[in-house]
């Protein structure tokens, strides 16, 4: 079975570090064989989520994201820190979602930060909303700080050990959720 990995960046910022990192994290999930799909809410900007109680009328893109969701194994979620969290605009997709969609996938964390204490409460946030919605939010996270200094060229991390810290995260997404379609996980 071909593990499917779908990469969501959450920042608001066309051609972000953030796109940057979780696309190098997608690249490890490649590494280990799965499939990997990136989507960008910069790019593709989602209707706000107004509860609605007729989930048809919302446009096509809110559908093809909550499929892009719902048919992944696991997903890895990069997002800035705004003012000590994740962004509105990656809240407002995941509203547009719900457990259909991400009960029982596997989810891993990216937070980049420019301040130099990281993303943690970014992440704290966004692992509670995941609980939420029924997702299982791998152990390993990665938080970034000081995302001005993080390149040292195109696409060159300047620090060795944050690359590997995103590789790691990338290859545990797809072993996590490798174990639960697999069934070794238990599905209750």
């Amino acid at each position: 079975m071909i593990i499917r990995i779908l990469g969501i960046c959450g920042s608001m910022k066309p051609g972000s570090s953030t796109a940057a990192v979780l696309r190098m994290s997608l690249q490890a999930s490649t590494l280990v064989g799965a499939e990997t799909n990136f989507y960008d809410i910069s790019e593709r900007p989602l209707p706000f989520c107004d509860g609605r109680s007729e989930d048809s009328t919302y446009p096509p893109e809110v559908h093809t994201f909550k499929n892009l969701v719902k048919n992944a194994h696991g997903i890895i979620i990069a997002t800035p820190d705004y003012h000590n969290s994740f962004t509105g605009g990656l809240k407002n997709a995941i509203d547009l979602c719900g457990f259909d969609e991400f009960e029982h996938k596997m989810v891993g964390i990216i937070g980049v930060s420019g301040g130099a204490m990281g993303a943690g409460n970014a992440i704290s946030h966004l692992r509670g909303v995941m609980r939420g919605v029924g997702a299982w939010v791998v152990p390993h996270q990665v938080s970034i700080s000081n995302s001005s200094k993080m390149f040292s060229g195109p696409d060159q991390l300047a620090d060795p050990m944050l690359e590997k810290r995103l590789l790691k995260l990338g290859k545990d997404v797809v072993k996590y959720a490798n174990l639960f379609a697999n069934g070794m996980l238990e599905d209750e």
